[in-house]
């Protein structure tokens, strides 16, 4: 099974790099809980090509825990614009697209919470499928826990940035397919 998983994982990877219709995103935020919000995004094509980074100003102090990961202050997000403001920017860059996330449920959970902080309406991100490089990555070391289910990996070469973790996802989908780097 493991060797199964594995083949998979390399495969989505091989077959994703042939596309071109999809993008990856990472984000920054104020903590981890249900009140949370973004305070960094970025989005990248396939290519690596930058499509979005921005730090945002969000409507909370940021946790001191948060700030001590990924090193962003109150004091770096005060003249940033805020989420309602670039929301149009992200729809843009998402729309109609394949969108891959490390640890995709906590990066949408984190849209959604931001998203509707502001009372926005209905969001209007929907991209055509949501991928998790996180768990593909995770059937693709084949590392188990006792359970049988395969554990959680960290990125490899993520910086606590949303562009550098962008970056860092792009490498590791090409490592995963075999391709050098």
């Amino acid at each position: 099974m493991e060797d199964e998983e594995h083949r998979l994982a390399l495969e989505w990877a091989q077959a994703l790099l042939k596309r071109s219709d999809w993008v990856i995103l990472d984000t920054e935020t104020t903590g981890l809980g249900p009140k949370d919000e973004i305070i960094q995004i970025a989005i990248i094509d396939p290519q690596g090509r930058v499509l979005l980074d921005t730090l945002i100003r969000p409507s909370q102090p940021i946790s001191p825990a948060a700030s001590a990961i990924h090193g962003i202050m109150d004091s770096d997000v005060l003249s940033a614009p805020t989420y309602k403001e670039i929301r149009s920017q992200i729809e843009e860059c998402l729309m109609g697209k394949t969108l891959v996330i490390y640890n995709a449920d906590y990066d949408v959970r984190l849209l959604m919470q931001t998203h509707a902080r502001y009372n926005l309406g209905p969001i209007l991100i929907k991209p055509r499928q949501i991928e998790c490089a996180m768990l593909k990555y995770s059937a693709w070391r084949g590392e188990l826990w006792p359970d049988g289910s395969y554990k959680w990996q960290k990125l490899p070469g993520g910086d606590h940035t949303a562009l550098g973790d962008c970056r860092a996802t792009l490498k590791l989908i090409k490592t995963m397919a075999g391709e050098s780097i």
